[in-house]
């Protein structure tokens, strides 16, 4: 299935999501997905990659709020401090 046809089209509004695939733009995916996405996206995401590679993204991505980042932090066990999050967040 394409990236179009399986999440929001809102998480994409600034490129074609025709042209989003699932493993060239996996950073993309995941890191919008987080950010941006509601529970219905990021379960999607969740089952199309591997933990370790949702694990790889997470952990630099600079764009997670407070509750998604403690949310991912607890959910894929990642200690805070191994992640991006701005001084603010602790």
């Amino acid at each position: 299935m394409k990236v179009s046809e399986a999440l929001s089209k809102t998480l994409f509004w600034d490129v074609n999501p025709e042209n989003l695939d699932w493993e060239k733009s996996k950073r993309l995916i995941i890191e919008r997905t987080f950010v941006r996405g509601g529970m219905k996206d990021i379960t999607i995401v969740m089952n199309k990659y591997s933990k370790a590679a949702l694990i790889e993204v997470l952990k630099t991505c600079r764009e997670l709020d407070a509750v998604t980042h403690n949310f991912c932090s607890h959910y894929f066990n990642i200690s805070k401090t191994e992640m991006y999050a701005p001084v603010k967040y602790y």
